[in-house]
C-alpha cells in the first residue's frame, strides 16, 4: 500500500456534473465516487484531495466539494489541514477496533428502530444480490464483491426507519468497509462464503418480516469481518 504523498488524479473516470443546481442526488453521487477512490485504494493513504482539481473533474463550485470532503473527513476518511489540504488517512486499528464495537451495539437496535411489516420489495434486493454473489463463485472479481457488500450495507440501512440512527449506521459502516476490502482477496474463498451466507440468513429474515432476525444476522457478520481483521493485523 501507498503511504507517500501524491495529488489525486485519473485513477477513476469523471462524472460529468450541471455546474448549476447541484442537489443532494448529485453531492451524494460525487460523495461516492470519491469515497470508493478511497474504499478501492485509487487514493491511497497519503493522497491530497484537492477541492479545485475536484470541482473542476465534477463540473461543480468548491462548495459541495468541502461538503463532501467535511463529510468524509467526519468518517475519520481524510484529515483535512491548514496549509495543507485534505488527506487521506491511514488505519490504526486500535480506533478501527473501537468503531467495530460500537458498530455492534447499534446494529443490534435495528431489530426495535426498523420499518414494521412486509417488506417484499427488500426480499426482491437481496435475492438479486445472491444471484450476484453466487456468479462470484465461477468469475471471481473483488470490485464485484465490494458492491454487493456495498449494497447489501444499503438495503439493511434503508430497513432503518430512525433517521439518526441510520446515519450513525452508515457512517460506521464506511469507516470500516476500505480496510475489509483491502484483505478480502488474500482470504477470498473464507470472504466470499460468509457474504453468501449472511445474504441467505438476511432473506429468510426478510421473508419473515422478522427485523430482530435481520439485526442478529448483520451483527453476526460483523462479528465474523472482526474477528478476520484481527487475525490479519495480530496474527499472535
Amino acid at each position: 500500500m501507498m503511504t507517500t504523498q501524491q495529488t489525486e488524479g485519473d485513477s477513476a473516470a469523471a462524472i460529468e456534473f450541471p455546474v448549476k443546481k447541484v442537489g443532494r442526488t448529485r453531492i451524494n453521487a460525487i460523495y461516492r465516487t470519491i469515497r470508493d477512490r478511497i474504499c478501492f485504494f485509487e487514493s491511497p493513504p497519503g493522497t491530497v484531495l484537492r477541492e479545485g482539481a475536484l470541482a473542476e473533474e465534477f463540473g461543480v463550485s468548491r462548495t459541495p466539494i468541502r461538503q463532501i470532503l467535511q463529510k468524509l473527513e467526519s468518517e475519520k476518511l481524510v484529515e483535512i489541514r491548514d496549509g495543507v489540504g485534505t488527506i487521506v488517512t491511514g488505519v490504526d486499528f486500535r480506533r478501527l477496533r473501537d468503531v467495530y464495537d460500537l458498530r455492534l451495539k447499534i446494529t443490534a437496535l435495528i431489530g426495535e428502530m426498523g420499518r414494521k411489516g412486509a417488506l417484499p420489495e427488500a426480499v426482491e434486493e437481496v435475492r438479486a444480490l445472491i444471484a450476484r454473489a453466487d456468479k462470484l463463485r465461477t468469475d471471481p472479481d473483488i470490485h464485484a464483491f465490494w458492491a454487493i457488500e456495498s449494497d447489501r450495507h444499503r438495503l439493511i440501512n434503508s430497513l432503518i426507519a430512525n433517521e439518526p440512527l441510520r446515519e450513525i449506521h452508515d457512517s460506521l459502516y464506511t469507516q470500516t468497509a476500505r480496510v475489509w476490502y483491502d484483505i478480502v482477496e488474500s482470504v477470498w474463498n473464507e470472504a466470499l462464503a460468509a457474504l453468501t451466507a449472511e445474504l441467505t440468513e438476511l432473506e429468510r429474515a426478510l421473508i419473515s418480516g422478522d427485523l430482530t432476525a435481520v439485526a442478529y444476522s448483520s451483527r453476526n457478520y460483523v462479528v465474523y469481518s472482526m474477528a478476520r481483521l484481527a487475525r490479519h493485523f495480530d496474527p499472535g
